[in-house]
């Protein structure tokens, strides 16, 4: 038997002070660029956020903002798709799209070097798409055909019924920001050119980050808004959670062996809550020690303790056009009520006792050492400046809110929880077999 040395546990350390990399600010055209230094970063990250997106959609078709955002690489006035593509891959580039509520953004990252054709790619995606027959008839076919099977999944039927319930279904707020299998079949390319030509000419802002020591922000502005206009609409009207919501919501998928629970209600914004004076970071703690890691309070009851899930999970999202806080899990069907039942028990127990001193250390200190790390490659740091454009924000926010985790005490945790979450606001949506839990959950009495 050999003998075998164990080497000494490092001993922890005080969680240290981040920096967010310095930001550049300036105008091109009719367009803004924000651009954050990263010195020696090999990799450039250019994304252009427009601010229009599916609160702009005509009624009855939903999701058609992110259909024709997702077309936008999907042949160009100068390229097939197919050719387009290609020269995405010569540029050792990667190719992203995302659509919110209010925004479209496109985004492309790729060796620095190669930023100004990049900035060029971009720039025919967004300014000259082709939108020809056949290319939008494929695409919104291969639309639909995702859309059916991500709804042959659990969850989209839940959270479906959770919007519904607190914004009202009758509202674009109150369905899926993406659709669903019956909108996406009623798309078409005359609404597709449509949506482009009256919400996505804008010159919008373009996002940078790289080295900009080699790196010709002008250049790249130039090259991406071109003669583009300024924005000139107002902000779309914003949408209004119901009054007095039905405190119970259920999606009916017969003979499934699981139920998927999303219980929520509306929260201010990130703007909103600041006028209010809640504190986001102490919020944010909180929410990571009631439902935000696998230590969690609600993750430990739920799974640890009594078994009905391999996971939950809550949280606060302060985003646009109106936050929200949502409680989520999949917990077997005969276990559905209880799980309910439980969740909502483990969030009343935190409001009423609030975090310990040992959650808040271990959380700060993990949530602290998270920072840096999620924030190594351009593209983590660009969707910092995405949610500084969103919710303006100062610059320097990340710092700041860096630096208000390390000092946010206990009272100012539970102080904060406690100002933005309401047990008796929380909506209860779940989508499982109506036959089995139907009864259950309505002794529940919400």
């Amino acid at each position: 038997m050999s003998n075998s040395v164990l080497a000494a546990r490092p001993d922890a350390v005080s969680p240290r002070p981040y920096v967010f990399p310095e930001v550049h600010t300036l105008e091109v055209g009719n367009g803004r660029i924000l651009a954050a230094h990263l010195p020696g970063q090999p990799i450039a990250w250019l994304s252009l956020l427009l601010g229009n997106g599916a609160l702009r959609e005509p009624d009855s078709l939903d999701g058609l903002a992110r259909a024709t955002a997702g077309l936008l690489d999907e042949g160009t006035a100068k390229r097939s798709a197919d050719d387009f593509g290609t020269a995405v891959e010569s540029l050792g580039g990667s190719w992203s799209v995302d659509t919110g509520w209010e925004t479209v953004r496109l985004s492309i990252d790729l060796p620095v070097a190669e930023a100004a054709a990049g900035a060029d790619l971009l720039a025919e995606a967004v300014r000259t798409p082709a939108f020809t027959d056949t290319d939008v008839k494929r695409y919104l076919a291969d639309l639909v055909a995702a859309k059916v099977e991500s709804f042959a999944r659990p969850g989209p039927r839940a959270q479906a019924a959770l919007r519904g319930a607190l914004y009202g279904a009758d509202t674009r707020f109150g369905r899926l920001a993406g659709g669903d299998p019956q909108t996406a079949a009623a798309l078409n390319a005359e609404a597709v050119r449509a949506f482009h030509a009256t919400w996505l000419r804008e010159a919008g802002t373009l996002l940078i980050v790289g080295d900009l020591e080699q790196l010709d922000l002008t250049a790249l502005g130039r090259a991406i808004f071109g003669d583009s206009p300024a924005a000139t609409a107002g902000a779309a009207p914003r949408p209004e959670p119901v009054r007095a919501p039905d405190r119970l919501a259920l999606a009916d998928r017969p003979g499934a062996v699981q139920s998927t629970l999303r219980i929520g209600h509306s929260t201010p914004t990130r703007a909103e809550a600041a006028e209010q004076g809640l504190d986001v970071v102490a919020l944010r703690v909180g929410a990571t020690i009631l439902g935000g890691s696998f230590t969690s309070r609600l993750n430990h009851e739920l799974r640890e303790v009594k078994g009905y899930t391999y996971g939950a999970h809550a949280g606060f999202d302060f985003g646009r056009p109106i936050g929200q806080f949502t409680a989520s899990a999949d917990v077997r069907t005969d276990a559905t009520a209880d799980a309910v039942a439980d969740s909502l028990r483990v969030i009343r127990e935190f409001i009423d006792g609030g975090a310990t001193s040992d959650e808040l250390d271990k959380t700060r200190a993990y949530l602290a050492g998270a920072t840096p790390i999620g924030l190594q490659t351009a593209g983590a740091v660009g969707s910092r400046l995405v949610e500084m454009v969103r919710h303006g924000l100062p610059e320097d926010y990340v710092t700041l809110e860096h630096a208000r985790l390390l000092e946010v005490t206990l009272d100012d945790v539970n102080a904060a929880v406690r100002a933005a979450l309401r047990p008796e606001g929380l909506v209860v949506a779940v989508e499982g077999d109506a036959s089995v839990v139907g009864g259950p959950l309505a002794a529940l009495a919400l």
